[in-house]
């Protein structure tokens, strides 16, 4: 499963997700507006398409599951160094065991 949501990393929010038991992060990918091809890794992430100063791009979080039924899934749009998040989002999974 993946999220795609859009980020300006320039303004010091990302996007971090609670995961419920049986959901385990896969990847984790900034895109820039241009979307080019010159990327690097910073603290573990994958960062392509710089783009202009200031300008945002797509946070891509791909996701396993390895649990069926219903899974709550939250994205917090925060800053490292606040305590609360800016924005939340819930997504409720529903998945069934692949035999």
């Amino acid at each position: 499963m993946e999220l795609s949501l859009p980020e300006v990393p320039s303004s010091g929010f990302r996007w971090l997700c609670r995961l419920p038991r049986g959901v385990h992060l896969v990847d984790d990918e900034y895109r820039g507006q241009d979307g080019g091809e010159q990327g690097h890794p910073i603290r573990g992430q994958v960062v392509t398409g710089a783009g202009p100063p200031g300008a945002g791009g797509v946070r891509r979080l791909a996701f396993g599951i390895v649990d069926a039924g219903r899974l709550p899934l939250h994205a917090d749009l925060i800053r490292p160094w606040e305590q609360a998040p800016r924005r939340t989002l819930t997504f409720v999974l529903s998945a069934a065991p692949n035999e």
